[in-house]
């Protein structure tokens, strides 16, 4: 084990350049393209234009996005569109994230969830990048519907489903993504999400309902390192903080010497990791 990290690191050390920053406006040239265990196949098909897709659930939940240089030179503005259905990975899971559908009726209806989005990035200490985003994906049913919102302990699993199940995911972000000379990025990301409301939830037999709120806010701040190895390849590491609404509750003392249950946002941190291969 000591050996083969020592060989990963002596071959990052001789690389000639940093790795260039990730999840940005910059758009490859035709051949391009790069590929995670949980990051998304992503592929210039022509110089400018790239498309990209989730490999790990595309069988059961077909998945596209497309992404067009707008602008390139100092500010790269990037456009993209996507679809995605959902319904058979969410069906497949019936019995998982809804136990109780296991035995009834209900079903996750047919639908397919548009996405639009647009990146913005500028260059500062020649290999170090910002970026601006704002995106946003939609449900359009195709049919009845009886999908509820998740409601679990894991931001990124309600984000991952807010629109199929909510109706809507809506991002607005930024990030900095820093080069330590030509081994290692060190990449900060903070985005605010707004999803569809949650529905009625319950607690001990009594409606939450009238707490639950329209819509919901998630925050989630991300701060990882990632190291070149070989010729273009990377491992990342890092945290993910989350803060969001799960409908978690608890009982406070109220004004008039009554005890009242309200609602509380929750946090997560979660490690994240994953290995990157890329080319040209």
């Amino acid at each position: 084990m000591k050996t083969a990290l020592l060989s990963v690191l002596l071959a990052s050390a001789v690389l000639a350049a940093p790795r260039p920053a990730r999840d940005t406006a910059d758009v490859g040239k035709q051949g391009d393209y790069s590929v995670g265990i949980f990051n998304p196949l992503r592929i210039a098909i022509v110089d400018g234009i790239e498309l990209e897709a989730n490999p790990l659930v595309f069988f059961v939940a077909p998945n596209v996005n497309a992404r067009f240089r707008l602008l390139g030179g100092p500010l790269r503005l990037t456009a993209e569109a996507g679809l995605s259905v959902p319904t058979f990975g969410l069906r497949l899971m019936k019995g998982f994230f809804f136990p109780s559908w296991a035995t009834t009726p209900n079903d996750i209806g047919w639908m397919v969830v548009p996405r639009v989005g647009v990146l913005l990035s500028g260059t500062v200490l020649e290999h170090s990048v910002w970026t601006a985003r704002a995106d946003a994906a939609f449900r359009v049913p195709l049919g009845p519907n009886s999908a509820t919102p998740l409601n679990s302990f894991v931001a990124p699993l309600d984000l991952l489903l807010a629109a199929p199940l909510t109706g809507v995911c809506a991002r607005v972000g930024g990030a900095y993504d820093h080069a330590l000379g030509d081994t290692l990025r060190l990449r900060g990301e903070a985005n605010l999400f707004v999803t569809g409301g949650q529905g009625n939830l319950t607690f001990s037999g009594a409606n939450l309902g009238a707490l639950a709120p329209l819509s919901q806010l998630i925050v989630t701040a991300h701060l990882g390192l990632d190291i070149a190895v070989f010729k273009q390849s990377r491992v990342t590491v890092g945290v993910l903080f989350a803060n969001f609404d799960n409908g978690r509750t608890q009982v406070v003392a109220g004004a008039d010497g009554f005890s009242d249950r309200v609602r509380v946002r929750s946090n997560n941190f979660l490690p994240t990791l994953d290995y990157i291969w890329a080319g040209f």
